[in-house]
Parts: structure tokens; C-alpha cells; sequence
């Protein structure tokens, strides 16, 4: 199994940004600021954690295979779980670049529940 500790998933997620914004020809900065709570990529991402929270729990959680087994299906449950609390973090962070601008929460949704 699989767990890596909070260093190690920060080290993963500084090299991954630089790598990132290498690929892109930028700097790690601007690829934040590309990317920032109202941004079009930040929706973007918030968008696909809704979708992949949807596969998981409709096409995991609710697999015959995975029911069957309590370890698989504690498994899937805490990647739903992480990719609810994903999503609600990202919610709460767009909401907040939006406070003042008369917009309701519902106009702010990035699920594809619709």
C-alpha cells in the first residue's frame, strides 16, 4: 500500500508545479496566478473534481465488486470522501473571490449535476 507523508506530497507538488510551468514556458508564479479562484483554469479544475467525484462514487462505490469487499470499499469511500472535501475547498475558495459581486451560490456552481 501506498502512503506518502505531508513532506513527500509537498516535495511531489513543488516539482510538479515547476514542472508544469516549465512545460508551459512560464514561471511557477504566473502558472498561480493563471490559475487562482476565478480564473477559467481554476473552474476548470473544480469542474473535474465534481466529474471524477461522480465516477468514483457511481462507478466504484457503487460496484458490486467493491461492496463485496470491505477493504476495497473503505478504499473507495475515503477517495470519495477526499474528493468531496476537494471540492468543497475549492468551492469555498472561488465563493471568496466573489463575495462582493452580487452573484448567489448556485450561479457559482461548477458541478455538472445541471
Amino acid at each position: 500500500m501506498i502512503e506518502s507523508s505531508d513532506i513527500e506530497v509537498e516535495d511531489e507538488r513543488l516539482k510538479l508545479l515547476a514542472e508544469l510551468a516549465q512545460s508551459r514556458r512560464t514561471t511557477p508564479g504566473e502558472l498561480l496566478a493563471h490559475s487562482a479562484p476565478g480564473t477559467r483554469a481554476f473552474h476548470e479544475a473544480t469542474h473535474t473534481a465534481s466529474i471524477v467525484l461522480d465516477l468514483v462514487d457511481q462507478h466504484l462505490l457503487h460496484h458490486p465488486a467493491i461492496a463485496a469487499n470491505p477493504e476495497w470499499f473503505r478504499f473507495a469511500s475515503r477517495a470519495s470522501e477526499a474528493l468531496f472535501n476537494l471540492y468543497q475547498s475549492l468551492g469555498e475558495a472561488q465563493l471568496e473571490t466573489h463575495h462582493d459581486d452580487g452573484m448567489r451560490p448556485e450561479e457559482l456552481n461548477a458541478s455538472n449535476d445541471d
